[in-house]
């Protein structure tokens, strides 16, 4: 079996993947009808029971670094806790989530 060599890959095009990742989603957008009427929006989905994951929520999440402080902090808090960058981000995710509902309360 022949290796077959990978197609040159476009850095614009990697740039356009990761603008379009950025920008808001066009669901948001409520959609007008011909007549200039809104259509609704689905209800959001019922709250599922204790162990079952909602229909809405991905199960994963792709970060795109702005720069590479947060990397590099992720990896060095991490390696100080002796835990792997996945728990160490949801760790500090939790916590930095806690403060912002906190925030919005106040």
């Amino acid at each position: 079996m022949a290796i077959k060599k990978r197609p040159p890959v476009d850095p614009a095009a990697i740039e356009a993947f990761g603008e379009a990742a950025d920008a808001p989603a066009a669901a948001a957008v409520t959609p007008v009808e011909p007549n200039g009427t809104r259509r609704r929006q689905p209800a959001p989905a019922p709250r599922p029971q204790p162990g079952e994951w909602p229909t809405d929520v991905p199960k994963s999440l792709l970060i795109r670094w702005p720069d590479a402080d947060l990397a590099i902090e992720l990896a060095s808090v991490a390696a100080l806790e002796d835990r792997s960058q996945h728990k160490t981000a949801l760790r500090a995710m939790q916590r930095g989530l806690e403060v912002l509902r906190a925030e919005h309360r106040d």
